[in-house]
């Protein structure tokens, strides 16, 4: 086997996304020829590797300009199973390497692997993304592994249809002494959601909320979160929230356990800023934790806050079989409305 550096290879290009006619679908066009493919798969998981490698050897023989793409941990992962009298030619790079290279991203596991895959472009633009499902339901997994080779085909030859998913971005930002000066601030963009809990702390957490920089209340409990319609059937859906379809345009603001029982999750429209303050007065936790993608992040201490909104990069372009995919999946993966004898 062959690995080559990443940093050798063209930079990134972008195809077209041209509307359907009676659809919420959109064709994706590539105007020049696609090159750099980003390849993340489940970590740690065999048959998710032996997988990977056939894809990659089939690229390689079918479809030799197109050059594969890996992290250097995985790259590490195939140098101990593939031969090294191999024929294979893997690149592997950097995360900034990637993120400066890649065409499209193509994952092998389930929904996870999909949000780890795009975690990569936390403060960037995400090429579209190609999901397969190794036998793991999941709500951005419409392709099994076994059509690999006719779904990459209408990928390149621009017959293929795309699904946008839309983003929020998250402002963190801590202040000095209540003087209002910002000593830190940092952004990073969300495809499925953006929490705040207490964690393991005793105590319930005080929440400041403000909209479009109005008080809006405070939230006592274990905590919030803050969804996209995405990611509205995660955590969200798990603490009582609505579910929202990707088309929507909105914020999901769901509370986890709040103390008090009117305290209803709300729908907002993606316009409206949000604004999170771990209140100075009513905490005695101290800190508590920061989510993003179901990643920990960082703590927030009081007086810290994070501004929630939507997207400054455009959102994601999923790869899609129908535009029946979300239906489909609300009714396969959650038995929505389903009675009991068929529970």
């Amino acid at each position: 086997m062959s690995l080559k550096p990443c940093s050798i290879l063209n930079k990134a290009k972008r195809p077209d996304y041209v509307p359907c006619s009676h659809s919420k679908l959109h064709n994706m066009i590539w105007r020049e020829p696609l090159q750099n493919v980003y390849m993340v798969k489940k970590p740690q998981h065999p048959e998710a590797t032996k997988e990977m490698i056939s894809m990659m050897r089939y690229l390689q023989n079918n479809y030799p300009a197109v050059n594969v793409m890996v992290l250097h941990d995985t790259a590490r992962e195939l140098r101990q199973l593939v031969p090294h009298n191999d024929k294979l030619t893997i690149y592997e790079g950097s995360k900034e390497d990637i993120v400066d290279k890649a065409d499209l991203v193509i994952t092998l596991g389930g929904d996870g692997t999909i949000l780890h895959a795009v975690n990569l472009y936390s403060t960037a633009s995400v090429p579209p993304v190609l999901s397969f499902s190794m036998g793991t339901l999941g709500f951005l997994l419409p392709f099994k592994v076994d059509k690999f080779e006719q779904t990459f085909s209408m990928v390149y030859q621009s017959r293929a249809k795309v699904l946008h998913r839309n983003r929020i971005q998250c402002e963190i930002v801590r202040e000095s002494g209540g003087n209002g000066v910002r000593i830190e601030r940092q952004v990073v963009m969300a495809m499925n959601d953006i929490s705040v809990h207490r964690g393991s702390q005793p105590n319930l957490t005080a929440v400041d909320i403000y909209l479009d920089d109005e008080f809006f209340t405070t939230t006592i409990g274990d905590g919030i979160v803050a969804a996209t319609p995405t990611g509205s059937t995660a955590y969200s859906l798990s603490a009582g929230g609505s579910i929202a379809h990707p088309a929507v345009k909105c914020i999901s603001l769901t509370p986890v356990c709040p103390r008090s029982l009117s305290f209803r999750p709300l729908v907002l429209p993606m316009s409206v800023r949000v604004k999170l303050q771990l209140s100075s007065r009513r905490n005695r936790n101290g800190r508590i934790k920061l989510a993003i993608d179901g990643m920990q992040h960082r703590d927030l201490e009081p007086g810290d806050h994070v501004n929630i909104e939507s997207s400054t990069e455009d959102g994601i372009w999923c790869v899609a079989k129908s535009q029946n995919d979300w239906t489909k999946g609300i009714n396969e993966m959650l038995g929505f409305n389903a009675g009991f004898s068929k529970l």
